[in-house]
């Protein structure tokens, strides 16, 4: 993902498993939360969240049903 501003919905739950890079997060009824490579995160069924990429980053995305 290239550096920017972001906001995706989802229907099911993701988790987000940052490989490289450095980008902060907004989850539903949370604050700003920063991550890089190595860490992940968790985005609730059925909701939208928001992304602050700082730089280039590579990801995987989970879905869970």
């Amino acid at each position: 993902m290239l550096p920017g501003e972001y906001e995706f919905n989802t229907d099911d739950k993701e988790l987000m498993e940052i490989m490289s890079g450095d980008l902060d997060v907004l989850l539903p009824g949370a604050n700003w939360q920063g991550f890089t490579g190595g860490q992940s995160f968790e985005v609730p069924a059925r909701s939208s969240f928001k992304l602050k990429v700082r730089t280039t980053t590579d990801y995987c995305c989970s879905f869970i049903k």
